[in-house]
């Protein structure tokens, strides 16, 4: 076990710097009704996200990740507990008030393009279009800014179905900022794209991470996309597991890092791997030790 080294550090190095957190979740519930069976997508999460931080959320699906990115955004509201949001609770907002908060203060980065561009637009106007449609007085920023910024400034006429996916996703950004965000809510925002596409989109995110020092939430299941950002919390079952700062996956010598959390799992078992063209999966070998 001495070669899982560098994957063992102390927890107490991944909390969030004490400034005071844009973004606190305490004790938050959410209970969702099918018939008369009531399921518990999140079962008390505490969660503080600090001003400019770029998070990413991990965890498999179902786990409870785009449920914490609807709380935050404003999209539906918890079941108990309480979500501030530079001080207002958002649970105390009624519908109006939500409306105000996602239209002026949360930008939206969905997977795929339906959810993001409008097909009959070009770029440039995509863009445009939050402040067309915004009847508050705040700052718009330049859509060709915002182009040039996610590396889109010479796709600015072309529409949607003429860009690639990743090409997509970046305009997509673009638009979630156009209307000044304090923070910016990313769900899977790479799960459909290439790795060259993704690593361009994720480029985009810190880029407009650093220029204008907004908060990202990111929820992915992919290690490599949330490799790329400050901080990595990992959920499961709809509860916190960890927090910590990202790490490759794969090492410089490519050589794969496992997640801390099966260092126990795999001390003195012996596993058998089984290879898919996007993933690895591991597991104990009937009759080995480990199953003694």
């Amino acid at each position: 076990m001495s070669g899982l080294g560098p994957n063992v550090v102390s927890t107490d190095a991944f909390a969030a710097p004490d400034r005071g957190a844009l973004i606190r979740l305490r004790h938050v519930f959410k209970v969702y009704r099918i018939v008369d069976t009531g399921v518990i997508a999140l079962a008390g999460v505490d969660l503080d996200i600090e001003d400019g931080e770029f998070l990413a959320v991990v965890g498999p699906s179902g786990a409870g990740k785009s449920t914490i990115l609807n709380l935050i955004g404003g999209l539906d509201r918890p079941s108990a507990g309480t979500i501030e949001v530079d001080g207002t609770d958002l649970t105390l907002l009624g519908d109006d008030d939500l409306t105000r908060y996602r239209a002026e203060r949360i930008g939206f980065v969905w997977q795929g393009a339906a959810r993001n561009l409008i097909p009959y637009l070009n770029i440039r106007e995509n863009v445009r279009l939050p402040a067309v449609t915004s009847h508050g007085s705040g700052r718009r920023r330049d859509a060709d800014e915002l182009l040039e910024l996610v590396g889109l400034a010479d796709r600015a006429r072309h529409r949607p179905g003429m860009l690639s996916g990743g090409e997509q996703q970046r305009a997509a950004i673009a638009i979630a900022l156009a209307n000044t965000p304090r923070i910016l809510l990313a769900d899977e925002p790479t799960a459909e794209l290439d790795s060259a596409s993704a690593v361009a989109v994720l480029d985009a995110f810190r880029a407009v991470n650093q220029e204008f020092g907004v908060t990202i939430v990111m929820v992915t299941h992919d290690l490599v996309a949330a490799s790329r950002a400050d901080r990595r919390v990992r959920v499961r079952d709809g509860h916190l597991l960890r927090e910590g700062i990202p790490v490759d996956p794969v090492d410089e010598d490519g050589r794969v890092r496992l997640p801390d959390e099966a260092l126990p799992w795999l001390a003195d078992a012996e596993l058998e791997a089984e290879i898919h063209p996007d993933e690895v999966r591991l597991r104990r070998r009937e009759g080995g030790p480990a199953d003694a």
